[in-house]
């Protein structure tokens, strides 16, 4: 019998109800994760962009650290998150300093995730650089590891160089997660993460996901890491509908929002009623998924939003507990 999977909520950029609110509304996304506690999940994730391009749009984005902030001091159960953290926004030192101390006041509830960056406009566009990105991330993610575990750290690499640097105060312990798709990405994640999220290429894909996850397993086997210690996540796409009719709507608006075959949207994404969601999910954790960060569609009809992501947490989350 598989393990009793868990449930994220990420927090979906939006905006408010007050006339004049920013969009995103930090307002608005605080009041969905505390609901998000409340309705039963078992953490919440917040993303970690300046903006992002779509087909059809610029969506923009709330400050990742700002807002997980807030919701980790105004939560008491949930595990929060970063989902995730691009390594070229911030110094790794200045991040490791900024996590250990929301560590502590959150009382170990957090999870750090980390990602070489995916968006290449939003890089590019305020010099963040997006090239080698993946080589940087490689020395990014030992000196946040080592700072964090209280080490001095001495280092001149491609992209950073530090001299005798430490953060000189003890700091509780901090997980990693990284979101990993790819050959490289996967040793980092095996030697340094106590997490890996699959994120969002292979979505419900079965062969795809198995692929990618018979990968990670091995690179894990390559360091000599037991495959059994890294907690398996798989970025959600979801599209909660009441009834077969909504779900055919919903659809349909995801497939033109994305210009992209309706069967190829249903393949990478989990939309229908909850029983046809539920066994969705459940095939995944068939395949060792050990936690969903649910993201609940927006559209059509962003102001029934807060009932899907109630109907998921009625209807669709007990059921794939119960499978397991």
């Amino acid at each position: 019998m598989a393990t009793q999977p868990t449930f994220g909520y990420f927090t979906q950029p939006r905006a408010g109800n007050e006339p004049g609110q920013p969009q995103p509304s930090h307002k608005a996304m605080l009041r969905d994760a505390q609901a998000a506690e409340r309705l039963g999940f078992d953490a919440v994730w917040v993303p970690d962009h300046f903006y992002m391009e779509r087909p059809t749009r610029l969506e923009t984005f709330p400050d990742c650290w700002t807002l997980l902030t807030a919701i980790g001091m105004t939560t008491e159960r949930v595990r929060i998150g970063t989902m995730v953290v691009a390594a070229g926004f911030r110094h790794p030192a200045l991040l490791a300093k900024m996590a250990g101390s929301l560590q502590e006041l959150v009382d170990g509830r957090l999870v750090l995730g980390l990602g070489a960056g995916n968006q290449a406009h939003e890089h590019n566009a305020f010099d963040l650089g997006f090239e080698r990105r993946v080589g940087r991330f490689k020395e990014y993610v030992e000196i946040v590891t080592a700072l964090l575990r209280g080490e001095t750290v001495t280092r001149e690499g491609r992209h950073y160089t530090l001299r005798g640097a430490s953060l000189r105060t003890p700091l509780p312990p901090v997980p990693l997660m990284i979101a990993a798709g790819r050959e490289q990405m996967f040793e980092l994640t095996a030697r340094y993460a106590e997490a890996w999220n699959v994120a969002g290429g292979p979505g419900y894909d079965v062969e795809a996901f198995e692929s990618r996850h018979d990968a990670m397993m091995a690179a894990c086997r390559r360091v000599g890491r037991d495959p059994a210690t890294l907690e398996v996540q798989h970025l959600s796409f979801l599209g909660v509908a009441a009834d077969a009719a909504e779900a055919r709507e919903i659809l349909g608006t995801i497939a033109a929002e994305q210009k992209a075959d309706p069967a190829l949207i249903d393949l990478r994404q989990a939309i229908g009623t909850p029983d046809q969601i539920a066994a969705k999910m459940r095939a995944m954790v068939e395949r060792g998924v050990q936690h969903f960060v649910c993201v609940t569609n927006l559209n059509p009809r962003p102001d029934r939003y807060v009932e899907r992501v109630e109907l998921l947490a009625r209807e669709v989350l007990p059921r794939v507990r119960a499978s397991a």
